[in-house]
């Protein structure tokens, strides 16, 4: 056998490089972690740092920062588990001009051990031309494009949870019809209805699904910045953390601030 993703890395922020400031840090949560590249996250409210309880009457400032090591994609605040606001760079407010579409699928079959879902197929374009495609968040140099013209690409592709998926820049801009065919299922899409949200396509086990989404033809910010105040008093509190996506599909989580 072999794993199916890459390692993470653990940030923590240590008020010196000793080994009692470090786990004083990792006991007070004071850490965060990526999928592998080096990224810099802050995250606070009212001034306190991530992994703390702040409890107050009053509205609570949140802010968050992200320096990703690649062009960045969104920085995103979340109170449990609802995404209350997400920041993306300038480039994704408008992409009618572009002609990149991702498709990406991600998920696993089952829990623990057989959970690898095998996707190889293609993704065939009909009504227009494929001028280039270029594969993302691939982990393993077993998986990729195995053919390309320019009416289709052939891939192989493993999942155990994560996300595999290729960026097509097409001839002409919305136009086609874009069909994904794979071990795990197929579905279809008009290039031209893509609007600036993304359409999903499930196909049960463990979150397995299809997405395909207009994308800016070029992204060059790596800084990412966020504010939110959050609200106090019975029935608000709650956990808040923030999640940053990179480009390439690399990723980092913080570590929650309680607001009580």
């Amino acid at each position: 056998g072999s794993f199916g993703i890459y390692g993470g890395l653990t940030c923590v922020l240590a008020e010196e490089l000793t080994r009692e400031s470090i786990f004083n840090a990792l006991k007070n949560r004071r850490c965060y972690g990526t999928t592998g590249p080096r990224m810099a996250l802050r995250f606070e409210a009212n001034g306190h740092p991530m992994g703390s309880v702040v409890e107050t009457p009053d509205t609570v400032q949140i802010r968050a920062k992200v320096i990703g090591a690649a062009p960045m994609e969104a920085l995103m605040l979340y109170k449990g588990r609802e995404a209350v606001k997400t920041v993306r760079p300038d480039a994704f407010d408008s992409m009618d001009d572009s002609s990149r579409i991702r498709i990406r699928w991600e998920g696993a079959r089952i829990r623990g051990r057989a959970r690898r879902a095998t996707w190889n197929g293609s993704i065939t374009v009909k009504g227009n031309r494929i001028d280039k495609a270029l594969t993302y968040a691939f982990d393993s140099p077993v998986d990729g494009i195995t053919n390309l013209d320019s009416r289709s690409v052939k891939f192989n592709s493993n999942t155990t949870g994560d996300t595999d998926g290729i960026d097509l820049y097409l001839e002409k801009n919305g136009k086609g019809v874009l069909s994904f065919d794979s071990l795990m299922g197929r579905c279809e899409t008009n290039i031209a209805e893509l609007g600036d949200q993304p359409v999903i396509y499930e196909f049960g086990g463990l979150g397995l699904n299809v997405t395909i989404q207009r994308y800016p033809e070029t992204t060059e910010e790596t800084t990412l910045s966020l504010e939110y105040q959050a609200a106090t008093g019975p029935g608000r509190a709650g956990p808040y953390f923030v999640k940053a996506i990179q480009e390439d599909g690399h990723m980092a989580w913080s570590s929650p601030i309680f607001i009580r």
